[in-house]
């Protein structure tokens, strides 16, 4: 016998972004896992919906999807199905209901853990769906920052570009590799890019000391997307625009932007977001296993990590290497700070990446027919962006967080409904995690 239909999910709210702004909507419903019809009336909301009122200050707005994060929680993806699971659940508390699993290591390493993690691939795991993986590694220029000074030798090996390596990856993967980042300085790079834009993947730019005539000449071969925006490349100058300044003027490429305000400026954001516009960015976390956790000194390998108050990784040494802050709160800076508007940051957020992985007929907006992926935002009280900027307890866009993340039409993380990990347990996997380490 057929399944009976699910019952109906209304989501009441003061705006929805779709991400354009629509007019007289209030809330949405949402039934067997898309949004059947927009509300502009409360009375018309079905009998028997499970109504959610969130109040005439949420926003509601397309889930997000992120190509761009590593885990969190103390917790990576290579530690195995089980931990990334347990990630992927998580993130739906910040409002994220796809992502790409990041993920990067030798390729005879990789075939070893690739299928497992495949697995997960398109399953529910109550909170964001894994879409597939982003490779950052090993084809990348390690050391580019000490070209320009910025740190000493990661001491990394440097891993050439191989077109057999890649499709050995992606067959242990299950053909679910859809972004590849890789520096185009390498020997026989160029035919490499060449090789992942035949298969359908995605080919991203960086980690990289390649100038303006190598940009173009990789961009030419299959580019279309830079990993980090400025992070990872020769930084920008007025007489040396490096791979930075053909990625913002080049409009074949969609620039990843980690909008935490420690990876990029508040003022660089909008640069880039005036060179770019809200279709050619996609936001990113770039969350390392250290995201969720306070502030501290946390051990990594042979390395210690300081998250600051900026919820910034920092090395020893003063590097940034991934990010602790959650999308919500990055929304936040990337609205108050870098001034983009909301409705063009769910663009970057959700629409962008979902044109990318080719989603775009099913996720990345609210419409009727598309999956019901919706991530409500509202002021929270006592929430701040910290860092170096101001708190404006008054300011309820800098207090804008997630209150509310629907995935396939499912309420997978309400908060104050009891299925949210609270600071003090965050706290307390943040000390096991210490003590498990010494």
């Amino acid at each position: 016998m057929p399944e009976p239909p699910s019952r109906p999910v209304a989501l009441l709210a003061g705006a929805i972004l779709t991400p354009d702004p629509l007019p007289g909507a209030i809330g949405l419903v949402a039934q067997d896992g898309i949004v059947h019809r927009f509300l502009s009336d409360r009375a018309q909301v079905p009998a028997d919906a499970e109504v959610h009122d969130l109040g005439t200050d949420a926003v509601l707005m397309p889930g997000l999807i992120d190509v761009h994060t590593h885990g969190g929680w103390g917790l990576r993806y290579t530690d195995g199905p089980d931990a990334a699971r347990t990630v992927l659940r998580r993130r739906a508390e910040s409002g994220c209901t796809g992502l790409l699993m990041t993920v990067g290591g030798p390729p005879e390493e990789m075939v070893q853990w690739l299928p497992a993690l495949a697995a997960l691939v398109g399953q529910p795991t109550g909170g964001a769906i894994a879409l597939g993986f982003h490779i950052e590694g090993p084809w990348l220029n390690w050391d580019a920052w000490v070209a320009w000074g910025a740190r000493t030798s990661s001491g990394r090996e440097l891993v050439a570009p191989d077109p057999d390596d890649f499709h050995r990856t992606q067959d242990a993967a299950g053909g679910h590799i859809k972004q590849v980042s890789c520096a185009p300085e390498f020997p026989d790079a160029l035919p490499f890019i060449e090789t992942l834009a035949r298969a359908g993947v995605i080919p991203s730019i960086g980690h990289t000391t390649a100038g303006p005539d190598l940009a173009r000449d990789a961009i030419s071969a299959g580019i279309r997307h830079a990993t980090h925006t400025f992070n990872g490349m020769r930084p920008l100058h007025h007489r040396d625009p490096g791979t930075a300044g053909i990625v913002m003027t080049d409009p074949r490429v969609v620039a990843e932007l980690i909008p935490d305000g420690a990876h990029v400026h508040p003022v660089m954001q909008q640069i880039l977001y005036r060179a770019k516009g809200p279709d050619r960015i996609a936001l990113v976390t770039d969350a390392s296993r250290f995201g969720g956790f306070p502030p501290g000194h946390y051990s990594d390998g042979d390395r210690t990590l300081e998250v600051r108050d900026d919820l910034g990784c920092w090395t020893e040494k003063g590097a940034l290497a991934g990010s602790g802050s959650p999308i919500d709160r990055d929304l936040a800076v990337l609205n108050t700070q870098g001034g983009i508007p909301l409705e063009h940051a769910a663009r970057m957020g959700a629409t962008v990446p979902a044109i990318e992985l080719g989603l775009a007929t099913r996720k990345g907006r609210l419409a009727p027919g598309y999956d019901a992926d919706v991530a409500a935002f509202a002021p929270v009280p006592g929430a701040r962006l910290g860092g170096s900027f101001p708190d404006v307890p008054h300011d309820p866009s800098a207090t804008r967080r997630c209150v509310l993340t629907l995935v396939a039409g499912q309420v997978v993380y309400r908060r104050g409904a009891g299925n949210e990990a609270p600071a003090r347990e965050d706290a307390e996997l943040a000390e096991r995690f210490r003590r498990d380490r010494q």
